[in-house]
Order: C-alpha cells, then structure tokens, then sequence
C-alpha cells in the first residue's frame, strides 16, 4: 500500500483590511471563493456531508462562521459549489474528442488526483446521500452515455441488441468508477501507468466476453433418446 496523500490544510488565511480598487477586489473575492471551498471540501470529505454543519466547517478553517454566509449565502449554496464544480470539470472532460481509452483514464485520474476531496464527496458520499445523489448519477450518466456511443460503433452485436449495449455501458461505467475510486484511494500516483494498463486489459476481457453470441435455449421440453 502506498502512502498516505499529503494531505491539504484547512487552515485559510485572513485578508489584508482596506479596500482595494474594483477589478483587484473582484479578483480577490474570487481567489478567496476558490480558497474556501477547496479548503471545505477537504472538511466535508473528512466528516461527511450530513455531519458536517456550517459551525464545524467555520472551526475547521479557522474562520468565523459569518465569512461562509457571506461568500455562499446557505451550506447548500456551498455544496453545490464545490460538487457542482467538480462535475461541470469531468463534463468537460468526458466532452472531449476521444483519443482512446488509455488517454482518457489518464486524464480521469489526474482530475481526481488534483480534486481528490472534491472526487470523494461524489463517488463515495454522494451515492448514499438521496439530496445530493444526482451529482453521482450525472457522472456515471455521462460514462454510460459515451460508452453507449462507443460500443455502438465498434461493435456490429452490441450496436443491433440495445438492451445488451445498455448493459454492458451500465457495467462499464460501474466499473471504472470503482476502479478509479480505489486507486485514487490507495494506489500510488508513480504507478498510475500500471493503473491504466491494468484497466485496459480489463476492458478488453470484458470487451471480448460481450462480442461472444448469446446462446438461444430452445423453449420446447427436453425429449428422451427415443425422440418421442
């Protein structure tokens, strides 16, 4: 097992007093928004959505609890900031021409890496949360929706059975998730070539299992050797 990520402090600092010119304090609200739920959603992937309130977020960064309800207005506002922007990131990256699916796991797992508190909250908090599950289904909506695309046109059995395509891109989107999930947990980040080799190879048995032809059962009764 590697070791643990280092971990990101949820410590923010305090401004500087004054007021500085417009465009300078736009951009240090931003940066400061920015700062905020970073740092929160190293809090809320700790303690879990529903255990953490606005008190416990305000004590955890260090910071009055009225400096949240200033820059997010509710709790709810700032959990869908930080889901919310996860997601619009993997959205974007799911949108990209594909280049293959060693590329595209690379780059999956680099996003996580990056966002990994911000990864977490979906794909192991969000799945058991019913107010916040729909940032977790849009993400495996969107796997199983290029999977969809990809198998229908790679795959002459899978593009005439509707039914198997949608399981097999279900199965596949399950998988990967998973999978990444896992790795971004407990695998070292050195390794993550052998990470991707390692999903490909899996794809590619499953892949093959799919293209097989599915074995009719005849619906009449079994006959003794006589065939009477």
């Amino acid at each position: 097992m590697s070791p643990p990520p280092k971990s990101r402090t949820t410590k923010v600092a305090h401004l500087p007093a004054g007021r500085p010119p417009r465009g300078v304090a736009d951009a240090r609200r931003q940066e400061r928004e920015d700062e905020l739920l970073r740092a929160a959603a190293v809090v809320l992937a700790r303690r879990g959505i529903r255990a953490t309130s606005m008190d416990a977020l305000a004590e955890d960064l260090g910071i009055p609890k009225s400096v949240l309800y200033r820059y997010f207005g509710t709790r709810e506002a700032l959990l869908a900031a930080i889901l919310g922007g996860f997601a619009a990131q993997m959205r974007a990256l799911q949108s990209r021409p594909w280049r293959g699916l060693g590329r595209n796991l690379r780059e999956v797992v680099a996003l996580a890496r990056a966002n990994r508190s911000e990864f977490l909250l979906i794909t192991r908090h969000c799945p058991a949360d019913p107010e916040y599950r729909c940032y977790f289904e849009d993400l495996h909506a969107s796997i199983v929706e290029r999977t969809d695309v990809l198998l229908k046109e790679s795959s002459h059995s899978l593009a005439a059975d509707a039914t198997l395509r949608q399981l097999s891109s279900h199965a596949t989107a399950g998988f990967l998730i998973d999978s990444v999930l896992w790795w971004v947990e407990q695998g070292d980040a050195a390794r993550d070539d052998d990470f991707v080799a390692w999903t490909r190879r899996a794809m590619d048995t499953m892949y093959a299992g799919w293209q097989a032809r599915p074995v009719m059962r005849s619906t009449r009764a079994p006959t003794d050797a006589s065939g009477a």
